[in-house]
């Protein structure tokens, strides 16, 4: 593999940066099994630096939201509690009508997402936004139908992937949650805020991390017909 080329993808996200290089096999009709497996082992590595799956494209939406983002958790009391997810959601736009008279009609950006399947199954709304912009008193004031828990987006455990992987975890059933529907959405401010990826060929498959960051991870993986390196990481406030 000396003489072939590396292919390399950089995703850049506010603090954010994630990049992958590979030396990616093809796979042929003339594989047999076991070829097949290792090739396939280089090509469906787990981890990527640009939108392969829910939690990839959540987690950079998440990390746009750079220092200063802050989960809400809005919960509802026995009064107020929805039936239907219809019902659930006719909640949240009143919540967002709220928010936009707060602040004063400017856009701004969110995530959101409608969960009820896991724990005591019923409804909750979880919400994504700029502590500048709504700091838990406001978004306090701003709720009518039950508490609010408030935590930090970024966390040195785990980084935003720690959230973006618990807002993707459910799948639809069709009963609490409608089948196709997305299990989170965002502002499109925030996804315009999104860079491009940077893409590139290079005779190096290494990766440096900075010496000072909050949180990063590997992965590596290497056989005969390919390798891919994999590294993500968050640097510091003013770095």
């Amino acid at each position: 593999m000396e003489d072939r080329p590396w292919y390399c993808v950089r995703q850049r996200a506010g603090p954010l940066t994630k990049e992958c290089r590979a030396i990616r096999p093809r796979l042929s009709r003339d594989d047999d099994r076991g070829t097949r497996r290792d090739k396939n082992e280089i090509l469906r590595a787990p981890h990527s630096a640009v939108c392969r799956s829910q939690a990839d494209r959540l987690e950079l939406r998440l990390a746009l939201f750079g220092y200063e983002g802050v989960h809400y958790t809005l919960t509802y009391d026995s009064v107020h509690l929805p039936r239907t997810f219809r019902e659930a959601m006719a909640t949240k736009r009143a919540f967002m009508a709220r928010a936009r008279r707060f602040n004063d009609g400017r856009p701004f950006d969110w995530v959101t997402c409608i969960e009820g399947l896991h724990g005591d199954h019923r409804y909750h709304i979880h919400m994504v936004l700029r502590e500048g912009e709504f700091p838990p008193a406001a978004v306090r004031c701003l709720w009518k139908a039950g508490e609010v828990d408030d935590e930090p987006v970024l966390m040195a455990e785990g980084g935003y992937r720690r959230l973006a992987e618990y807002l993707t975890k459910e799948r639809t059933d069709g009963i609490i949650i409608p089948i196709g529907r997305r299990p989170w959405s965002c502002s499109r401010s925030l996804s315009g805020r999104l860079p491009p990826p940077e893409r590139w060929k290079d005779e190096s498959g290494a990766i440096d991390i900075p010496s000072r960051v909050l949180w990063a991870r590997r992965s590596q993986r290497e056989n005969d017909f390919g390798a891919y390196n994999y590294a993500s990481y968050i640097v510091p406030k003013g770095t």
